[in-house]
């Protein structure tokens, strides 16, 4: 599973950011099923921010979630934030084994004569 946020930072805010996903890194990193992150800034727009973590399972997501060391740890960083931020959980899928989303999907994937 993948969890992508989509962020904003406030300007000047940067180093309150990056300071606070640095201690909610060291405790997702101790939560059970989480695999990996990576955090990464726009190169167009320096206060665009993309994160996303890897974990085993949904399970794992919504336990790290309502944790109550959640909580209290993304306070500093979502106070760094403006609104518009955005999460989404992905199933991460096979290309060559995913099912087509329907027929058009099936000519468009098929090289033309």
């Amino acid at each position: 599973m993948r969890v992508i946020r989509l962020l904003r930072v406030r300007e000047g805010r940067e180093e309150d950011f990056l300071r606070s996903y640095n201690g909610v890194l060291e405790r997702a990193v101790r939560s059970p099923g989480h695999l990996g992150e990576q955090l990464c800034r726009s190169i167009d727009d320096p206060t665009r921010w993309l994160l996303t973590s890897e974990w085993e399972s949904l399970e794992s997501i919504k336990r790290w979630r309502t944790d109550p060391d959640h909580t209290t740890l993304v306070e500093p960083m979502n106070a760094c934030l403006h609104d518009d931020r955005w999460t989404g959980v992905f199933h991460v899928t096979d290309a060559a084994t995913a099912p087509p989303a329907g027929p058009d999907a099936v000519r468009r994937s098929r090289p033309s004569r």
